[in-house]
C-alpha cells in the first residue's frame, strides 16, 4: 500500500520543520557582549628634520662692525637740577619793585603835588614800575605814562618789591631834560660852518633926529588868585535833550561840601540851587572811560545846549572861587555832559 511511504515523508517533514523552528529559537537568544578595553596604539615615531651642520654656513663678510660704547657722562639727578634752576632764575632775574593801584580813579599826575597836572586815571589793579619817590615820602613816581613817568599818592599804591632802594626823584629836573635837551656830538660836527661878517662900511653921519616918546600901554592886572584851580574840564556824550553839568570840588582826595556854580549861556546867567556834597558819587553808574567822581550835578531841560556855556566855581557866600570854565556847543553837538572839577591846593 502506498500509505507507509506517504508517512515516512510526512514524519521525516514534520522532523525538518521542528528542527527548524527549535533551532532558530536558540540562535536568537540574547548573549551578553563584553564590553571592549582600550588598547594602546604607538603613534608612529615622525622622521626628523635634517639640520644642516654649522660648519657647513658660510661666513657672513659684510657683519657691521662692533662699536664700543662710550662712557656716559654722569648727569645730576633731577631733583638738584630743579633746585639749582630757580636759584640761578631768582639771581639772574632784574630785582623791580612794582606799583598795584588799590582804588578806582586815582590820579596819576606830573608831579608830586595837587599842583601838577593829571596825565590818566588809574584804575584799581593797575601795574606799573616804581622807579622814585618823593622828598616828604608821600608820593610814588611810577613808569610810564605814554613814555612819562608819573605820580601817584602812596596810600593809594600796593608797593611789591625791593623799595627801600628807591631814590628821591627831582620832578622838576625831569621837566627841563625834557624841554632842553643838549645837542648830541653828531649835531655838533655837522653843523653849518660859521661864515664872518664883513667889516661894516662907515657911512655917512646923519644928522640924528628923536622918535617922540610913546605912552606905554598899562599893564594887564593880573589874574586874580582863587582858593582852587580849575583842575579838569571835560564833556561826555548825552543822549537826553538836556544839559547836565557835574562838578566835582576836593581838596587832596576829600569831597569839599557847602560849594556851588555858576553857569552862563551866552551871556544869560542860569538858575543853580544846589550845592556840593561831602561824600563824593559817580557821574556814571558802572566802570568805563567816562566815569568821573562827582558831588553836585544840575540840569538845564528845555534850553537849547548850542552857545557858549561859562561855569564858575562859587563859595558859601556866592563869591567866584575858582577859574572860569568855557565850553563852545553847537547846534549838532551830543556832548551835552559838562563835566568840571575844582581842587584846592
Amino acid at each position: 500500500m502506498k500509505i507507509r511511504p506517504m508517512l515516512g515523508v510526512a514524519l521525516l517533514a514534520l522532523s525538518v520543520i521542528t528542527s527548524g523552528c527549535f533551532g532558530r529559537s536558540e540562535a536568537q537568544e540574547a548573549v551578553p557582549i563584553r564590553t571592549p578595553r582600550p588598547t594602546f596604539t604607538p603613534t608612529p615615531p615622525q622622521p626628523a628634520t635634517p639640520e644642516a651642520p654649522a660648519a657647513s654656513q658660510p661666513a657672513v663678510e659684510n657683519a657691521a662692525p662692533v662699536v664700543e660704547a662710550q662712557p656716559v657722562p654722569e648727569q645730576p639727578a633731577p631733583a638738584e637740577q630743579a633746585a639749582a634752576q630757580p636759584a640761578e632764575e631768582a639771581a639772574a632775574a632784574p630785582q623791580t619793585a612794582i606799583a598795584v593801584i588799590n582804588e578806582d580813579l586815582i590820579n596819576i599826575r606830573r608831579g608830586p603835588g595837587l599842583q601838577y597836572p593829571v596825565l590818566k586815571l588809574g584804575m584799581r589793579g593797575d601795574q606799573y614800575t616804581l622807579i622814585g619817590r618823593s622828598a616828604d615820602d608821600e608820593w610814588w613816581q611810577i613808569c610810564c605814562i605814554e613814555e612819562l613817568p608819573g605820580w601817584i599818592t602812596q596810600q593809594y599804591v600796593d608797593a611789591d618789591g625791593p623799595v627801600d632802594g628807591i631814590a628821591v626823584a627831582d620832578p622838576d629836573a625831569e621837566v627841563q631834560a625834557l624841554v632842553v635837551a643838549p645837542p648830541t656830538p653828531e649835531q655838533a660836527a655837522t653843523a653849518a660852518p660859521v661864515v664872518e661878517a664883513a667889516p661894516p662900511v662907515e657911512a655917512a653921519p646923519e644928522a640924528v633926529t628923536e622918535a617922540p616918546a610913546t605912552e606905554e600901554a598899562p599893564a594887564e592886572p593880573p589874574a586874580p588868585a582863587f582858593e582852587f584851580n580849575l583842575a579838569t574840564q571835560e564833556r561826555f556824550p548825552e543822549s537826553n535833550d538836556l544839559v547836565r553839568v557835574f562838578l566835582y570840588v576836593s581838596q587832596g582826595d576829600k569831597a569839599v561840601p557847602g560849594y556851588s556854580l555858576r553857569v552862563v549861556h551866552d551871556g544869560v546867567e542860569m538858575p543853580v540851587t544846589a550845592t556840593s556834597a561831602d561824600q563824593a558819587g559817580m557821574t556814571w553808574p558802572t566802570a568805563s572811560p567816562r566815569q568821573r567822581f562827582q558831588n553836585m550835578k544840575v540840569e538845564f531841560p528845555g534850553v537849547s545846549s548850542a552857545g557858549t556855556w561859562e561855569i564858575q566855581l562859587l563859595d558859601g557866600g556866592k563869591a567866584p572861587a575858582g577859574p572860569v570854565a568855557t565850553f563852545t556847543l553847537a547846534a549838532t553837538d551830543t556832548d551835552r555832559e559838562l563835566y568840571v572839577r575844582y581842587e584846592k591846593p
